[in-house]
């Protein structure tokens, strides 16, 4: 842009904002042909932008569904062998039961198995974790509001049913921890026997109503199409005692099997129906 001839020296072109440029002064046909340019850019440089959005958390979710899927086949798996155990556990208890109610003066005392762990107990148990931890992460980082509003209840159920699951073992290690007296002679009065009574029963009526809730904890998963396979749960299960107990295999169902108590099938979960959402509304993955 050229100075005016009688500009002083030195002295700089004046520059004129990009809104200045357009004016009706340019012709109405170019005025507007500038402004829906600006505008057709602006819609989409912001599409563009929504669209990598998109694709970026879709790709989120598809790969935190692989890592939930891990979560959820240790639930069931969990839940499985709670299920599976409950009835070996209310024999050992209703045993117990028997030993205190015909025990004269003195308690027979009761023999203390050791696990692997060092542990030690006078009745058997599944001792789980109930976590679970992807879940919650996908929470944290906002994730989780992108699954399908479905999926969300669906998965926000199971987070639900393992925090019961963890306050439940708080509750069985605190009574099997009281029950570790049995162990010892003690003296038996009335009150004495009251109370170990009110631990072992308070104890089958836990494991009663877990077991139930277990079975529509499995029914739940698999409805959604994320259960394992037959054979993984069954080789959790370990029922053969082929495997070494730990966080890999069952300890208890083998421990069971061994000593002719009995067990359930943890098939059971199909006999069963559930609701995966509220009622009225369909429910989906």
């Amino acid at each position: 842009m050229s100075l005016p001839p009688d500009a002083p020296r030195g002295a700089q072109p004046a520059r004129r904002s990009r809104w200045l440029r357009f004016s009706p002064a340019m012709g109405w046909k170019a005025f507007w042909s500038e402004i829906a340019i600006v505008i057709l850019g602006v819609l989409i440089a912001l599409a563009a932008n929504e669209a990598v959005q998109e694709w970026t958390w879709r790709n989120k979710v598809q790969d935190a569904e692989a890592r939930l899927q891990g979560d959820i086949s240790w639930a069931f798996v969990w839940v499985a062998e709670k299920y599976a155990s409950q009835p070996c556990i209310d024999a050992q208890l209703a045993a117990l039961s028997r030993v205190v109610l015909e025990s004269g003066d003195t308690l027979k005392p009761q023999p203390v198995v050791t696990a692997n762990t060092g542990v030690q107990y006078v009745v058997r148990l599944p001792n789980r974790p109930y976590r679970f931890p992807t879940w919650d992460a996908l929470l944290a980082d906002g994730t989780a509001s992108h699954f399908t509003p479905q999926r969300q209840a669906f998965l926000g159920r199971i987070s639900d049913d393992m925090a019961q699951a963890r306050a439940a073992e708080t509750d069985s290690r605190r009574l099997m921890g009281r029950l570790l007296v049995m162990r010892e002679p003690i003296a038996l009065d009335p009150a004495v026997r009251a109370g170990l009574l009110t631990d072992i029963n308070e104890l089958r009526s836990l494991t009663t109503i877990e077991a139930l809730n277990s079975q529509q904890r499995m029914r739940r998963i698999a409805d959604a199409g994320n259960a394992p396979a037959a054979e993984i749960v069954e080789e959790f299960l370990n029922a053969s005692g082929k495997h070494p107990s730990g966080n890999d295999f069952s300890g208890t169902v083998p421990f069971c099997v061994a000593r002719g108590l009995p067990v359930a099938d943890w098939r059971d979960y199909k006999k069963i129906a559930v609701y995966s959402s509220a009622p009225g509304v369909e429910a989906g993955k």
